[in-house]
C-alpha cells in the first residue's frame, strides 16, 4: 500500500511523518542487528524475490477499489518462515523499490518505506506474541495454529498499513480519516486476504516438502499474476471504452435536447445545470447507480415532450388559460413515450412521466402522491422547479436564489417531498455554483442553440 498525494502537509502531517519514519528506522535497525547475529542465510532468498518482483508486483482489479500485490505474498511468507526481523527487511526492500514508481518526493518516499517496516514489525510481533512459534517455520505450529496466526498477522498488517497511509492523506487533504479509510481502503482487504492465503499455502507446503519449494510457488504465482494482469488490463480498457461511449451518449443526448428545445422555444434550457443538481440530490437521496443514470438522462430530456406543444403556448408572456394549460400538461406523457421508445436500460421514461407530480397528489399526469412517485421523479421535481424559478421566462424575470428557495419553502410537503427538499436546501448553494460553472462550459451546446434560434427567426420572418 503506497501513497500518491501532492498537497503540502500541515503540522499534524509533519509530526506523523517524523514519528512513523523514526519508528520505521528503529524497526529496520533492530531487524538488521538480529539478522546479522542469527547466522541464517536462507531468508536472503526471500529478500531477493521481493526485490525481483517489486517493479511489476501490482495489478488493479477493474471496478473494485483494490489491488493484487504479489510482493505481499513474498513478505508474508517470509514472516511465517523466518520471523519478524527477516520479514521487516523483505518488506522494506519491496517498499523501497515499489515507491520509486509512485513518488519523487523524498519525504513521501521514506514515509512509504517506513510504513512497510512499521506494518510488518507490528503485525509480525503481534502474531508471535499470541503464537510464540510464529516465524520459526511451519513445523513450529500446528495447522490450526498457523491458520490462526496468519489470520491475526494479515488482519494486523492490513489495519496498520492502511490506517497509516489514510492518516497521511487525511492530514494532507483535510478529509475525514474514517470516511476516507472506509471509502478508499476497505476494499483493499481483498488483496491482503489473498496474500495471507497464498502465504499459508506456501508455509504448509514447506512443512511437507522443504524450503526449496518456495521459489517454485512464487514462480507459479508470478505466471498466474502475469496472466491476470494482462486480463485485467484488457477488462479495464473495455471498461474505459464503455465509459467513453456512455459519455458520448450523454453528450449526444444533451445536444439533441438543446436542439429540440431551441426549435420549440426561446427559453434557454439549463440542461447541464439541471443534470448536475439532480445527480447531486439523487446521490444524497440514496438513488442506486441505475437510478442515477436514469436521473441523468431524465434531467436532460424531461422537457423533450414540449415539441408537441404549440409555440405560442410555450412563448406566451401571460398566464395560460385552462385549455392551454391542459395542452401543456401533455408534454410529460409525450416525453416519456419518446424516451421509452429509445429503449434506455434504466427507468428514465418513468422519471420524465412523473416529474410534474406533486407530493400531495395534485400534480399530473397520474395524480400520484408521496412515495407513489418514483424517487428519481421526486428529485427532479425539486430541481426542475428551482431551475425554472431562477431562469428567465417570457412572462417574468428570474428570481434570485434566496427568493426562489423562499417560494419553494411554501410548497414543502405539498409540491415537494419534505425530506428531499431539506436535503436540497442543505446542498443547493455549493452544488449550484458547481452546476452553473458546468453550464457555462457548455459552449458548443449554447452556440448550437443560438444558431437554431437565429435560423428559426429568419424562417419565420421570410
Amino acid at each position: 500500500m503506497e501513497i500518491r498525494i501532492t498537497k503540502s502537509g500541515s503540522t499534524g502531517l509533519t509530526i506523523l511523518s517524523i514519528l512513523v519514519t523514526a519508528v520505521g528506522a528503529i524497526a529496520v535497525a533492530i531487524a538488521a542487528a538480529h539478522r546479522v547475529t542469527s547466522g541464517e542465510h536462507a531468508w536472503l532468498i526471500m529478500v531477493a524475490l521481493a526485490l525481483l518482483i517489486a517493479p511489476v508486483s501490482t495489478i488493479k482489479i477493474p471496478g473494485v477499489k483494490a489491488d493484487i500485490v504479489l510482493g505481499d505474498v513474498v513478505t508474508f511468507t517470509c514472516a511465517v518462515l523466518f520471523g519478524p526481523s527477516a520479514a521487516v527487511i523483505a518488506a522494506v526492500a519491496d517498499g523501497a523499490v515499489t515507491s520509486l514508481r509512485l513518488t519523487k518526493s523524498p519525504g513521501k518516499y521514506f514515509y512509504n518505506v517506513a510504513v512497510c517496516a512499521v506494518s510488518m514489525a507490528g503485525s509480525a510481533y503481534a502474531a508471535r506474541l499470541v503464537f510464540p512459534g510464529f516465524g520459526q517455520g511451519a513445523a513450529a505450529l500446528s495447522r490450526v495454529e498457523i491458520i490462526a496466526a496468519l489470520g491475526l498477522f494479515t488482519f494486523a498488517y492490513f489495519i496498520i498499513s492502511t490506517l497509516l497511509v489514510a492518516a497521511h492523506i487525511s492530514f494532507s487533504n483535510g478529509t475525514n480519516l474514517i470516511r476516507l479509510w472506509s471509502e478508499s481502503f476497505l476494499w483493499t482487504s481483498i488483496s491482503y486476504v489473498a496474500s495471507g492465503a497464498a502465504a499459508l499455502a506456501a508455509a504448509l507446503l514447506v512443512g511437507r516438502i522443504g524450503f526449496f519449494v518456495v521459489p517454485v510457488i512464487i514462480g507459479v504465482m508470478a505466471l498466474a499474476f502475469a496472466f491476470y494482469r494482462t486480463y485485467f488490463t484488457r477488462v479495464e480498457r473495455a471498461d474505459l471504452m464503455a465509459e467513453g461511449m456512455e459519455k458520448l451518449n450523454y453528450s449526444a443526448i444533451e445536444i439533441l435536447a438543446a436542439a429540440i428545445g431551441a426549435a420549440g422555444s426561446s427559453v434557454r434550457p439549463n440542461l447541464r445545470r439541471t443534470d448536475r443538481l439532480a445527480s447531486e440530490l439523487g446521490r444524497l437521496a440514496g438513488c442506486s447507480p441505475e437510478e442515477l443514470k436514469a436521473l441523468k438522462v431524465a434531467a436532460l430530456l424531461h422537457d423533450v415532450g414540449n415539441m408537441v406543444i404549440p409555440h405560442q403556448i410555450l412563448e406566451k408572456p401571460t398566464s395560460l388559460s385552462e385549455s392551454e394549460f391542459n395542452r401543456m400538461k401533455r408534454h410529460a406523457a409525450v416525453g416519456a413515450s419518446i424516451v421509452q421508445a429509445i429503449g434506455f436500460p434504466y427507468p428514465a421514461a418513468e422519471i420524465i412521466r412523473h416529474h410534474h407530480e406533486r407530493f400531495d397528489g395534485s400534480g399530473y399526469p397520474d395524480c400520484l402522491r408521496g412515495a407513489e412517485i418514483p424517487l428519481g421523479a421526486r428529485v427532479l421535481i425539486i430541481v426542475d422547479c428551482y431551475d425554472a424559478l431562477t431562469s428567465d421566462r417570457p412572462y417574468r424575470s428570474r428570481f434570485k436564489r434566496d427568493q426562489a428557495l423562499g417560494i419553494m419553502k411554501e410548497s414543502r410537503g405539498q409540491s415537494f417531498d419534505p425530506i428531499l427538499f431539506d436535503k436540497f436546501l442543505g446542498m443547493v448553494q455549493a452544488a449550484d455554483e458547481e452546476a452553473c460553472k458546468a453550464q457555462s462550459e457548455a459552449v458548443l451546446v449554447e452556440e448550437l442553440r443560438t444558431e437554431i434560434l437565429s435560423q428559426t427567426r429568419i424562417f419565420d420572418a421570410a
